[in-house]
């Protein structure tokens, strides 16, 4: 006989949570591990790892449950920033950031809910509230990247609500939000290299929940969302941008073997993405001559 909790999905959490900006306490939902819910299949170019869907649990949708979101305020974070410490010295700035959230989150969905099951649109919602969040985080817990990451993540998300529902215009805001991703994570990598902003306040740098791809997956993600969402309006720019890609991604794919913080993955597809990115420069420079 099966248990009714091996049928499960998710489950709220036992101790419930105290929002530090409004002092509203809750539950977090959690996904369920292991039972065969989730059967990881390939890696996309983006770095997302896809599921397959199981025939006991259907399809699921591991991204939506992780961020942490008050349902009363909004507020929402990733969830070792969500208790943090530093939170007392930014509360009044996302304490009067409130009506801003729930405005500008309120023009894109309808009928949030943050206090049952969540679905698609709660899962989407929870990083582009994440993304505004961390506008008011100090430099030290590094929010730019973690902005790239939610951007990256929205996109996902929306990307699957377009496939459930294709004639609500997800597809237009995945774009949006890819090119957010793009913007922040070439901001990230350019304030570590300058010492404006150090990526040591997040450990894992994702981008998905499944492996770490730490710096080298930073690397790749920078050149691919640019290759793939950034501006094709100028040739000649295009041209300067997707040289210096070129330079961005040997720093990875030149020196070809893998390690641990090199898996042969990453290696691999950006071997490819520099290869891409040649043949692309080739065919606009004749237009340029």
């Amino acid at each position: 006989m099966v248990e009714e909790s091996d049928k499960k999905v998710t489950f709220f959490s036992r101790n419930a949570i105290r929002c530090q900006i409004c002092d509203n306490s809750f539950y977090k939902e959690e996904l369920f591990s292991g039972g065969g819910r989730l059967m990881a299949g390939e890696l996309a170019h983006d770095l997302r790892r896809i599921y397959e869907p199981s025939k006991k649990f259907g399809e699921l949708f591991p991204l939506i449950y992780y961020i942490i979101v008050c349902p009363h305020c909004l507020f929402a974070s990733f969830p070792m920033d969500f208790i943090a410490g530093e939170i007392v010295k930014i509360k009044p700035r996302l304490e009067a950031d409130t009506l801003r959230r729930k405005d500008t989150v309120g023009m894109i969905f309808k009928d949030l809910n943050f206090t049952e099951p969540r679905r698609l649109t709660e899962g989407a919602a929870s990083y582009f509230l994440a993304i505004m969040c961390y506008d008011h985080y100090d430099k030290k817990m590094s929010p730019t990247i973690k902005q790239g990451i939610c951007a990256l993540r929205a996109a996902w998300v929306f990307n699957d609500l377009h496939r459930k529902s294709p004639n609500e215009n997800w597809e237009y805001l995945a774009k949006q939000f890819y090119r957010k991703s793009g913007f922040f994570y070439a901001q990230a990598l350019d304030k570590e290299q300058t010492g404006a902003e150090l990526l040591s306040g997040l450990k894992n740098l994702g981008p998905d929940l499944d492996k770490n791809y730490g710096y080298e997956g930073l690397l790749y993600l920078t050149a691919f969302l640019e290759y793939q969402y950034g501006s094709k309006q100028d040739i000649k720019s295009r041209v300067d941008k997707l040289e210096k890609l070129k330079r961005l991604i040997s720093k990875m794919h030149g020196i070809g073997k893998a390690s641990k913080s090199k898996p042969s993955v990453i290696i691999n597809k950006a071997k490819d993405l520099y290869e891409e990115i040649g043949i692309e420069i080739a065919e606009l420079s004749k237009e340029l001559v």
